[in-house]
């Protein structure tokens, strides 16, 4: 009879343990809501003088910023907004202090510095707007020698890189840019195969302040980490979660997600569509969709200005004299 209670005991506690587990498991996976507000969006063209094809733009305090990384006399731009007036060009190519070494890219943070990787491999340099709206030299961070190939950099609190080592892996680090020591890193799963480009697992990074969010490139999935402990709290999941990949073949390949932009209040996720165009989807950091936008060109590259309900973008394709602008 004892015997029989002590293995009804484990087997209540084993069961319990379990359900434990289940329903902690389906507290962080949510499905995907649909979207609370649909619009259909035309650009607006935006004309400039300056020549360029842009890699990278971030919009700042009412200015937007724009790399070209072809351009060896002039790499970088600054244009206030909403007139588009060029208030800025220049970075050049080559070795000297204050010349890029390497194509020079934004480091993604919601303050409103300007974070600027290039001038060489291990050096950011964080840049703030002076009263007559010019960059004015900060600090620079200086990375571990140690450092990976990063991409996707995101800068959190001024003090912390939070970055993916594609195209090395797929994980996902955070190095304390003051003690410039790494404080931790979130293991994203692997295919045995070695075309990581087409990796199913292969994803976009962002961050705000308190959480990292990853969106998957092969399949409608949305994880949700928190900064501290790096330690999942949200997965969010849509129809298309089987990745449909032709592994070389990128015509036959789907994609779901292409890039992300982290702001203050949301996250905004670029989309493709099946014709031209594009989608940017919102949701709020709870993982609440928010708002559809169906763009009516493909954008390259974007950014958001949330204050101003504005997307900012880019086409050289399709119109290489300036920006795209869609108001939201």
């Amino acid at each position: 009879m004892k015997k029989h209670l002590y293995l009804l005991s484990i087997y209540t506690l084993l069961t319990a343990c379990a359900t434990q587990t289940s329903i902690q498991e389906q507290t962080f996976i949510q499905k995907i809501e649909p979207f609370h507000e649909q619009k259909v969006l035309q650009a607006e063209k935006i004309n400039v003088n300056e020549v360029f094809a842009i890699d990278g733009i971030e919009v700042k305090k009412n200015n937007i910023f724009a790399t070209d990384s072809r351009n060896n006399n002039q790499m970088l731009y600054q244009y206030s907004l909403p007139e588009f007036q060029c208030i800025y060009t220049g970075g050049s190519r080559g070795g000297a202090e204050n010349e890029f070494q390497l194509p020079p890219s934004f480091c993604k943070s919601t303050s409103e510095k300007v974070y600027i990787f290039g001038y060489n491999p291990f050096v950011i340099k964080s840049f703030t707007l002076d009263g007559n709206n010019r960059l004015t030299l900060e600090k620079e961070f200086i990375l571990p020698t140690s450092t990976p190939t990063a991409n996707f950099m995101n800068i959190v609190n001024d003090s912390l890189l939070i970055y993916s080592t594609f195209p090395d892996k797929l994980n996902i680090k955070k190095i304390n840019l003051i003690s410039r020591q790494p404080t931790g890193e979130i293991i994203i799963g692997q295919e045995e195969h070695k075309e990581i480009f087409f990796d199913e697992n292969k994803g976009y990074l962002a961050a705000n302040d308190s959480l990292i969010i990853y969106a998957y490139t092969y399949k409608k999935q949305i994880d949700i980490y928190g900064i501290n402990d790096m330690k999942l709290r949200k997965r969010l999941i849509g129809n298309e979660i089987r990745p449909h990949i032709i592994i070389g073949d990128i015509k036959e390949t789907i994609f779901h997600q292409r890039e992300i932009v982290a702001r203050k209040n949301y996250f905004y996720i670029r989309c493709p569509r099946e014709k031209e165009g594009c989608f940017i989807e919102v949701y709020d950091y709870s993982g609440r969709s928010i708002a559809k936008y169906e763009l009516d060109i493909l954008l390259y590259a974007f950014s958001i200005d949330e204050e101003h309900r504005t997307i900012y973008g880019y086409n050289n394709d399709i119109f290489e004299e300036g920006f795209l602008k869609y108001t939201y």
